[in-house]
């Protein structure tokens, strides 16, 4: 609604000059507002209605006045140790330099007392001596894959080599062994020694079984023989040989 700036009148919209001073009206006047009783017009910085006498909350005059609402801070610091502005550098935590200290203390304490518990010797280890027995046996083993490896190839002189020059009647087994080789294909050797016994430093004896799977050319089957023997062995130049035999079971050795 127009009203006068100079007499602070309100007038219709029907009339463009004041009619008391006769100035030019202006719009609506900034705070300008009814009376919440009797409707009244009431102004900026008016504290109570004309009209019926009610108090009225008093406005600004201008919105320029009005100061901004305050923001609320961003950071709350604690009341006890308020921090600089220019401050960057977040605060030390001394618990956990504490904390982290102890556990090394620990450590190390730890370590401190176990260097110090008493060391417990290691049992001695009793050295392996082999006896003459185990050595024996060795040898034994030796001279039967010998025989093994002669049979299986029909090497006449490997087994021979086999054999004491003084072995009684070595010519008639050697005869023996060529006619076996003769009508049979020997296929698998194995062995068992058994008994070993050291007589000297140059004699011993054992038992030795043998399992030969032969091929008989005639018969065109398979064949095993089982001879076992108790053998006499003596040393010479440094080799073991069969000085003697006694056949326990059937079959050529």
């Amino acid at each position: 609604m127009p009203y006068c700036k100079h007499c602070q009148l309100i007038h219709g919209e029907e009339h463009r000059f004041c009619q008391r001073c006769g100035q030019l009206l202006k719009g609506s006047a900034t705070g300008v507002r009814p009376c919440a009783r009797c409707g009244n017009m009431t102004y900026a910085g008016q504290k109570f209605c004309t009209e019926c006498g009610l108090p009225l909350r008093v406005a600004r005059v201008t919105t320029e006045e009005e100061e901004p609402a305050p923001r609320p801070p961003l950071f709350y610091p604690r009341a006890s140790e308020p921090r600089s502005r220019g401050s960057r550098h977040p605060r030390r935590r001394p618990k956990l330099a504490l904390f982290m200290a102890g556990i090394v203390l620990l450590v190390l304490g730890g370590v401190y007392m176990y260097a110090r518990l008493p060391k417990i010797p290691a049992a001695p280890k009793t050295p392996t001596v082999a006896t003459p027995q185990d050595d024996t046996k060795r040898e034994v083993e030796k001279l039967a894959e010998r025989i093994r490896s002669a049979h299986l190839n029909k090497d006449i002189n490997k087994w021979l080599g086999c054999y004491h020059s003084s072995y009684p009647n070595l010519g008639r087994l050697e005869s023996q062994i060529l006619e076996l080789w003769k009508n049979y294909d020997v296929r698998e050797v194995s062995y068992r020694i058994a008994n070993v016994q050291r007589q000297s430093e140059r004699q011993a004896s054992a038992d030795l079984i043998w399992n030969i799977q032969v091929w008989d050319h005639r018969t065109h089957d398979y064949t095993l023989l089982r001879p076992s023997y108790r053998i006499m062995l003596e040393k010479t130049d440094g080799d073991w040989k069969i000085r003697d035999s006694k056949e326990e079971g059937g079959g050529s050795s």
